[in-house]
């Protein structure tokens, strides 16, 4: 071939192939770069991130069409790089983990913040949540739990579970059902990926406290070890994928096996278009501690059943679900891991959530997350001033431990009728940020 004809492959190789390449390999590079500009630029980072991908598409496509047209040297040479961009990404994302495991954690947000000047700062409690005490007498569900762990439990994993309850309340009083899980302390509902869940929160002493994602465990040598999560979703998903699926009212055997080194089980009981989730570990193949939920659940909605309406619901609601005087917000915890008690009534059906706000730059904290995670359909009266709760757990993922910092905590509520969210209270705190 002449360097005539030569050229002209050349420079279209150079095109389709290296060009497309450099594009895309500078993508990803700009993707992976470190966190404290990707957090600042977070845009261009998604941004290079679609090139990235734009790239992998490219090279997908170039080699279909190469060699559906017999241009099979150009097919391979896009396979080739297509592979180089996948080997590529491994290495970028190898990094990226081990920096994060090894590597210095410190993503500097909070280098040269200072406490505001002129503006009071509460400081969090700094109680933990990873040890649960038991409840008072107003946790039942909790007492139901414990109580199931009493005895022995023997090596039969049938068990039947009884839900007729949540069924009736489900299909002929659907609104008193959302009302009551929405002014129960017991019950923490909310939204998650677009699904509505309700989880089960027990006391920690005399506290309604909810722990990461709602499992509560117990794995004292000197006791009967367990770990427990109830949780019932109302958009026709689970929470957790793989659960096994049984019928209510059927004795079924329940599938375990090992976790923790304790028989674990994860099972999921359609109750009209409710799915009751229950998750267990615990010392014996018997699961003591699913059916004893599901018996308290069914015990719980079969008094609200005994008068249908919210003046019925109200009154059997546990001690001090209702409390009178202003609202309020209160952090517990530190290391940038906390929970928020909020008291608050916004007077109508809806849910409340967090936003945070570093006070000197107002520059807005964990954005993404901080909804997600703290998000409550809460209770709701016509009397302002009676506060319900709403209590949940969050990370704030800007700045390091023992780096503190002054940030503004909002409470804001979105009404069930879309009328347009409002805040309803605010708070300044002493904090630290969570570091990896």
């Amino acid at each position: 071939m002449s360097d005539q004809a030569a050229q002209p492959i050349r420079s279209s190789n150079f095109k389709l192939l290296w060009l497309p390449f450099v594009v895309a390999f500078a993508g990803l590079c700009v993707a992976f770069y470190p966190y404290p500009i990707s957090r600042s630029f977070r845009w261009v980072g998604e941004a290079f991130g679609f090139i990235y991908l734009g790239g992998l598409l490219w090279f997908f496509g170039l080699s279909i069409v190469s060699f559906f047209q017999k241009r099979t040297r150009r097919g391979f040479g896009a396979l080739g790089l297509l592979f180089l961009l996948g080997i590529a990404l491994f290495i970028a994302i190898g990094v990226s983990l081990f920096s994060g495991m090894f590597g210095d954690s410190k993503d500097g947000f909070a280098d040269n913040l200072k406490l505001p000047e002129g503006v009071a700062l509460s400081e969090p409690d700094n109680s933990s949540d990873f040890e649960i005490e038991e409840g008072n007498s107003a946790d039942t569900f909790q007492a139901a739990i414990r109580k199931s762990m009493e005895r022995p439990g023997n090596d039969k994993a049938d068990a039947i579970f009884h839900l007729s309850s949540l069924a009736r309340l489900r299909k002929d009083h659907p609104v008193l059902l959302d009302r009551y899980l929405a002014a129960h302390p017991g019950w923490r509902v909310y939204e998650e990926h677009g699904n509505r869940f309700a989880t089960r929160r027990w006391m920690k002493g005399d506290k309604w406290q909810i722990t990461l994602h709602g499992y509560y465990s117990r794995f004292d040598r000197d006791t009967s070890r367990f770990q427990s999560r109830t949780t019932m979703g109302f958009s026709g998903e689970a929470w957790a994928r793989g659960a096994q699926r049984i019928a209510p009212d059927v004795l079924t055997p329940v599938e375990i096996q090992r976790g923790n080194e304790l028989w674990q089980s994860h099972v999921i009981i359609p109750v009209e278009d409710v799915l009751v989730e229950l998750f267990e570990q615990s010392d014996a193949r018997e699961r003591r501690i699913s059916t004893a939920a599901a018996a308290e659940l069914d015990r719980e909605f079969k008094t609200l059943l005994d008068a249908p309406d919210w003046s019925h619901g109200r009154e059997i609601l546990p001690v001090g679900s209702i409390l009178k005087g202003a609202a309020s917000i209160e952090l517990s915890g530190q290391g940038g891991i906390y929970n928020a008690l909020i008291r608050c009534n916004p007077g109508a059906p809806g849910r409340v959530y967090l936003k945070a706000f570093e006070i000197t730059r107002n520059y807005r904290l964990s954005e993404d997350r901080l909804k997600t995670a703290t998000n409550e359909w809460i209770g709701w009266s016509d009397d302002p001033s009676e506060q319900f709760l709403s209590e949940t757990h969050f990370t704030i993922y800007e700045g390091d431990w023992e780096q503190y910092y002054g940030a503004r905590f909002e409470v804001w509520f979105e009404p069930d009728d879309h009328s347009g969210e409002r805040k309803l209270l605010e708070r300044n705190f002493k904090i630290e940020g969570w570091m990896r």
